[in-house]
């Protein structure tokens, strides 16, 4: 992408305000030319195809799955992006089958999408796998009810399914010759967060290694086979993460001290960094032994060196219990099934659906498949506030509607499509880092493009494309937003109480280094505040009558950080040399935190802890009462 072109848009988003992008969202990782490469490729090679044979129809569906598939495409192991992709692929095909059924037969597609629609609201619960599967159900079932192709249902169905393959054939190109890349790469990146935190340990730079340290563990776990066994490679991966974590607490106790870490200890966690890119195994220096943080420091460093070196996996560095088909299918199944708000989503979902297939089904909308495929892509839950996607999704239409238009315009049907159609594809992955209305500028120019090819339409497309589109916003906003007060607001509230949960559960045991599960405990508490900042950042972006009610919560955020911080430090000190605390003492504490949690969901105000008179459990003691403080300083709605 032109320099000039990325500074443009990085100023415009910069420069809107907060309910039209993310108002917090992380600093934009590298532009990566492979995936905009892999999916222009992957979409424009079968419209190649089916131009020389003289057909280009034959080379719709097949594009159209590369594209669709491409687009859930959102990294991590090879194994995981497989399962993704061709999930998504097979839920789009069978969709497509059962859309074309009802094609031409009236008013029987109100009955047929809303029963779709609650398949696709309950399937989408089931992980970032079911998302993507319950999404191209839906969306291959509208497409299939608007657009007719010639030739049997299921011969075009394994067309579909052939453009999936496709692209995760480009996708995993990689895999025989690097097939832990991905897993190694997430390692890597953790350990290069890691060597930044040693000359910036501010709130910022901590959260940012949080985060990368949570997509650490997704990617090296969800690359793992779920059947029974411990693979040795990958566990010595998961190890190293450990070891960044450890890294960072002990990091965080030299800081209480006011204490700078060594430099030997920054260049080894650097040395770790490059060695997992490929380059040699590092040695670990003589490291500078003083206070108990220090010792913690180093021994943490010397932990990940030997790692990377090849050295044997400790015990309780086991990552995972092995689990099973069966118990992850029931695991699945009870996500399906629980909860308020999959029953209210599905409910929003399959009244909005409803509404829409009803205006398309009385024939007064021109490719009237536009206005559902707005209401199915706008509603989805886990994209983020409805109220943003609803707007965003208006705004980046119009934008690519007016381009595709101009491209139409300037650029003669034929063979000659496929240039802009390449350039299209290849800045969706582009506007899907950004934001969901840059991704929709480039989505809409290009599926005008390849409508194009199939009906002739002409600039004319443009205009159809804007008005249906605006309708499924309205659609939305009217019967899917503005009715259900839960919609209004993310439960930054209930997360928050979550996360004071697992910093409980995680303290009981913090200090006990006979504890099986003490590592996952500890991934749980920091897996917690990441989901926490996440539904907190997407609360950012609703209007300002309600992001201004969310913020109110920044300051209960911090303290339960400052909480779990402390206790790291503490654990830390404690293993190399300060004397531990009673165990008495730190159940004590916890069922404080649990208190906490408990008045947090029932909106009250939490008792006081009491006294600690622990001289090791002081500042422990001092972040929980602070947390204590704010929530009841501050109670929330």
């Amino acid at each position: 992408m032109p320099p000039l072109f990325r500074r443009a848009a990085d100023r415009l988003t910069d420069a809107a305000p907060g309910w039209l992008v993310e108002t917090v969202r992380p600093a934009p990782a590298p532009l990566r030319w492979w995936p905009m490469l892999r999916l222009a490729v992957a979409v424009t090679v079968p419209l190649l195809l089916g131009f020389v044979s003289g057909n280009v129809t034959t080379g719709l569906l097949p594009a159209l799955g590369a594209m669709n598939a491409g687009i859930a495409d959102r990294g991590g192991s090879y194994r995981a992006r497989i399962v993704l992709m061709g999930a998504a692929g097979v839920a789009g095909a069978l969709g497509y089958l059962v859309g074309s059924m009802v094609r031409g037969h009236g008013w029987w597609i109100v009955p047929v999408v809303v029963a779709v629609s609650v398949v696709s609201a309950f399937v989408s619960t089931g992980g970032a796998t079911g998302s993507a599967a319950g999404l191209q159900l839906l969306v291959m079932t509208v497409i299939a009810t608007g657009i007719g192709l010639p030739g049997a249902s299921e011969t075009n169905a394994l067309a579909f399914l052939l453009g999936v393959l496709w692209v995760i054939v480009l996708a995993v190109a990689d895999w025989p010759f690097h097939p832990r890349a991905p897993e190694r790469g997430a390692v890597m990146e953790v350990y290069q967060a890691l060597d930044r935190l040693f000359s910036d340990r501010d709130a910022p730079a901590l959260a940012a290694f949080d985060t990368d340290l949570k997509r650490g563990y997704d990617v090296v776990l969800g690359a793992r086979s779920p059947a029974a066994g411990l693979d040795a490679d990958r566990t010595r991966l998961v190890a190293l993460l450990n070891q960044a974590s450890l890294i960072r607490n002990a990091l965080l106790s030299l800081r209480y001290e006011g204490r700078e870490p060594p430099a030997e200890a920054a260049s080894a966690v650097r040395a770790v960094a490059g060695a997992l890119a490929g380059g040699p195994a590092p040695r670990m220096p003589p490291c500078e032994l003083g206070s108990p943080a220090a010792r913690a420091l180093c021994s943490a460093v010397r932990g990940a060196v030997e790692l990377v070196s090849g050295g044997d996996v400790a015990a309780d560095q086991l990552p995972y219990e092995p689990v099973g088909y069966r118990s992850r299918a029931l695991s699945v199944l009870e996500q399906m099934w629980r909860g308020h708000l999959v029953r209210v989503y599905t409910v929003r979902l399959a009244l909005c659906m409803g509404v829409a297939a009803a205006f398309s089904a009385s024939g007064r909308l021109e490719r009237s498949y536009w206005m559902m495929l707005t209401v199915a892509l706008v509603l989805k839950p886990d994209f983020g506030s409805v109220f943003v996607r609803a707007v965003q999704r208006a705004l980046g239409t119009f934008v690519g509607a007016l381009i595709g238009t101009l491209l139409l315009v300037l650029v003669p049907y034929g063979p000659l499509l496929l240039v802009p159609i390449a350039v299209c594809a290849a800045l969706m992955p582009y506007g899907l880092q950004r934001n969901w209305g840059l991704m929709s500028t480039f989505q809409a120019s290009l599926v005008l493009l390849l409508v194009d090819l199939l009906t002739h339409g002409g600039p004319d497309l443009g205009r159809i494309r804007m008005v249906d589109t605006l309708i499924g916003c309205v659609i939305v906003l009217v019967l899917g937003y503005l009715p259900w007060p839960a919609s209004w607001e993310a439960p930054v509230g209930p997360r928050l109480a979550d996360a004071v949960a697992a910093t409980a559960n995680y303290l009981r045991h913090a200090f006990d280094t006979e504890h099986a599960g003490r590592a996952r405990l500890r991934r749980g508490v920091y897996d917690a505040l990441g989901d926490l900042r996440t539904v907190f950042q997407r609360a950012l972006a609703e209007p300002p009558v309600i992001s201004r009610r969310v913020t109110t919560w920044m300051p209960a955020m911090a303290a339960l950080e400052q909480v779990a911080d402390a206790i790291a430090v503490t654990v830390a000190c404690t293993e190399r040399g300060a004397p531990p605390p009673p165990e008495a003492a730190v159940w004590t504490l916890a069922g404080s935190l649990e208190d906490i949690a408990g008045n947090i969901r029932e909106r009250s105000d939490p008792g006081d802890p009491g006294l600690c008179a622990e001289e090791s459990l002081e500042r422990v003691h001092s972040a929980v009462r602070g947390l204590r403080d704010t929530v009841s300083g501050d109670r929330r709605g």
